[in-house]
């Protein structure tokens, strides 16, 4: 071989090596992704408050049973919202009730429990109000418990580690170095809801004056709870001098007040904004960025259905009802069209509850199924279903649990031909 033709393919060579040189400098595709940010955010107030309302005109879709009936969520039901790098996390609560009035409604008393047990893991409390409604003495001591409890939350727990002794340990974010400015800024917000239905408006400013003031009564109250003491003489009798350092600090730490219409979607976006600007650094988000809930096509299911028997039945009856699928089945029909077949029993325990779920001549079980089947229908038609056969069955049993035939199946559904 030639020197020429050696030292051309040596140049080539040293050529080849520059312009890879060069893409990596210019063009390099390995850049570390954005950081992932996230805010675990507990939506509590009392009981009709509006807060299944905000959390399905957040997600845009039924995640929560809403209904004009007291205390119709019962479970802390997981939905996201996602906005590029950043995730919401909401979590409902059940409407809170103190343990006194428990009693007297027949409702169980862990929903007291549920309320703060989902304030304390959360970063951010939205205590959501009806601005429609009159604010009592009984209201306003349980909005405090909220504010209290809101404000001492520790926040979510970001790592599970475990230590010598073979203990799980739980690191919270407020623990990480990165997240010390937390402790500088408001744990809650105060959000009046229904204010379309206040007239006139200028009442709106007298209730935000009003409650404003007890969330910073709230902020500089010494305790940490509120649930063994009178409530509100408790707030007054433990204010405290501060130091002009202190007051900055809780000046900075009052809540802020948004008004909004969750069931019009007038203000919402002003609430998902102030919760976006508060996220912090995350691992991992907790859902996938296109889905919307945790929960199962089973437990959606299920959740609907439940709204129309509150919105159908009165008092008690609802609570006592237990649901349980017999079929869940997504097929196809004979024109083909796919379908989603739903068999229901609703469980009660007394031949009243039983007489007063069925109806005079089954009119009131035909208005709960032709309800849920209309709008499980207009749910599941953007996910590709387009028919919903829905059959749902009274039965009377005095059993104190029942078996859930498609527990194995929560996760997803069988496909059958129908």
């Amino acid at each position: 071989m030639s020197a020429s033709k050696s030292a051309f393919r040596y140049n080539s060579k040293l050529q080849k090596i520059f312009l890879k040189d060069v893409r990596k400098c210019y063009f390099s595709t390995d850049q570390s992704p954005p950081q992932k940010r996230r805010l675990d955010v507990a939506i509590v107030g009392a009981p009709n408050a509006g807060k299944s309302q905000f959390l399905n005109t957040v997600t845009k879709s039924t995640i929560s049973a809403v209904s004009r009936k007291r205390h119709t969520t019962r479970n802390g039901i997981l939905a996201t919202h996602t906005r590029g790098d950043t995730q919401l996390v909401f979590i409902d609560t059940p409407g809170f009730v103190q343990c006194k009035s428990a009693k007297d409604e027949g409702v169980l008393r862990d929903l007291v429990r549920g309320a703060r047990d989902g304030m304390d893991r959360a970063d951010y409390t939205l205590v959501i109000i009806d601005a429609a409604r009159k604010i009592t003495e009984e209201l306003r001591e349980e909005l405090a418990i909220l504010m209290v409890a809101a404000h001492h939350s520790r926040g979510r727990v970001e790592d599970v580690t475990v230590d010598t002794d073979g203990n799980l340990v739980e690191h919270f974010v407020e623990d990480e170095p990165s997240q010390n400015d937390k402790s500088t800024r408001e744990k809650f917000a105060i959000v009046l809801n229904k204010v379309d239905l206040v007239n006139p408006k200028e009442k709106l400013l007298d209730i935000a004056e009003d409650i404003g003031l007890l969330g910073d009564t709230c902020v500089r109250y010494r305790g940490e709870t509120l649930e063994d003491e009178s409530h509100l003489s408790a707030l007054s009798k433990r204010q405290s001098s501060f130091s002009p350092e202190e007051e900055a600090l809780l000046e900075m730490q009052y809540p802020p007040v948004f008004f909004i219409s969750a069931l019009k979607n007038d203000g919402v976006d002003d609430v998902l904004n102030h919760l976006f600007s508060y996220a912090t650094p995350t691992k991992e988000f907790v859902l996938p960025p296109g889905r919307k809930t945790a929960l199962t096509l089973a437990e959606r299911v299920e959740e609907m259905i439940r709204e129309k028997c509150y919105r159908c039945l009165h008092r008690e009856v609802p609570h006592a009802i237990t649901q349980v699928n017999r079929i869940l089945q997504k097929g196809r029909m004979k024109d083909g069209r796919i379908a989603l077949r739903v068999d229901q029993d609703l469980i009660v325990k007394t031949k009243s509850h039983y007489n007063l779920v069925m109806g005079r001549g089954g009119m009131t079980l035909k208005r709960i199924q032709e309800t849920a089947k209309r709008d499980l229908l207009r749910m599941l038609s953007t996910e590709g279903y387009d028919e919903v056969l829905l059959t749902l069955h009274v039965k009377y049993s005095k059993a104190k649990s029942h078996r859930r035939a498609l527990e194995a199946d929560r996760q997803g559904v069988i496909s059958r031909t129908l």
